[in-house]
């Protein structure tokens, strides 16, 4: 005995979305919550700007689940920027470096290591920001798909045909 195609089965009553072979079954982006990973909360700093952040991208609607790694990734570069930042405020982006040599001690000015530190970590940043459209140039460049609402899907109609005997 045939299989019963989604036309017959629609027409019987008896079709059933999630049991169809045809359909892709992924959750719609309606009610789907966007949360931070574990990891991002312990981080008070990378969670601060996860949320300062994470809302507009998602109203923009360009934050979607799978794109959680990208703002996790920015955001934890973010924490490290800022303790770099930090830590130069309060040590100064010059320190001075003891060593002992077999003709006593010198004390010899280096640059500090919290800086390039910085560099690194906020050219990082910036890479993972154009990717997430977080600054005005990059915000265009950025493409939001839209929902299509032009009628049948061409895919769904070809897997239908691929179901009918006929052809």
């Amino acid at each position: 005995m045939r299989r019963k195609s989604t036309s017959e089965r629609k027409l019987h009553g008896t079709y059933r979305r999630d049991r169809d072979r045809n359909t892709a079954q992924f959750a719609s982006m309606d009610g789907v919550e966007i949360k931070a990973p574990a990891f991002v909360r312990k981080n008070k700093v990378a969670f601060g700007e996860w949320k300062a952040v994470a809302p507009h991208l998602i109203a923009e609607g360009i934050l979607k689940p799978t794109d959680v790694s990208v703002l996790a990734s920015y955001t934890l570069l973010y924490a490290r920027w800022r303790e770099a930042v930090d830590r130069i405020d309060a040590e100064g982006s010059v320190i001075n470096v003891t060593s002992t040599t077999r003709t006593g001690m010198t004390v010899k000015p280096v640059v500090s290591p919290w800086l390039r530190v910085e560099v690194m970590t906020q050219a990082a940043m910036m890479k993972t920001a154009v990717k997430l459209g977080l600054n005005p140039l990059d915000r265009s460049r950025v493409e939001v798909p839209e929902a299509d609402d032009e009628g049948p899907d061409p895919f769904e109609q070809f897997l239908d045909q691929a179901d009918d005997p006929e052809y």
